[in-house]
């Protein structure tokens, strides 16, 4: 019984400490949808924020997004390619935008409408 009660214990510290380390990757960030990833080199290491853009599809009767919009790059980013992949829960890219130029510190991309149901993540590619 003492060793199932500190072999108990272990597992929900272990387990306690991977969703501590998993709520603090990245810097990505959204008020609705998603999650987050670690940043690697790149022309924006403090990370960026995202922010979706959806409507109504009464034919399917759920809210699909049509727009990603990327806050925060950094200025040095200008003129570089940006990509967003949304993600379902398994890890699989559903959808993933045309790769554009970078303009600003906000870029709006377009997505072939997605039900937002269905991101659990997204994935920003910022390079050349």
């Amino acid at each position: 019984m003492k060793r199932t009660l500190i072999a108990i214990t272990a597992g929900l510290a272990i387990t306690g400490g991977v969703f501590a380390s998993a709520a603090s990757l990245g810097g990505v960030t959204s008020t609705n949808l998603g999650s987050s990833a670690t940043v690697v080199a790149s022309c924006d290491t403090d990370g960026v924020d995202i922010d979706y853009t959806t409507a109504y599809d009464s034919a399917s009767g759920t809210y699909l997004v049509n727009t990603v919009t990327v806050d925060g790059i950094d200025a040095s980013c200008k003129g570089q390619q940006i990509e967003v992949s949304l993600k379902n829960a398994d890890g699989k890219a559903t959808t993933t935008t045309n790769r554009t130029a970078v303009t600003g510190t906000t870029q709006a991309i377009a997505v072939d409408s997605f039900a937002g149901e269905s991101v659990d993540s997204a994935a920003v590619l910022i390079g050349n």
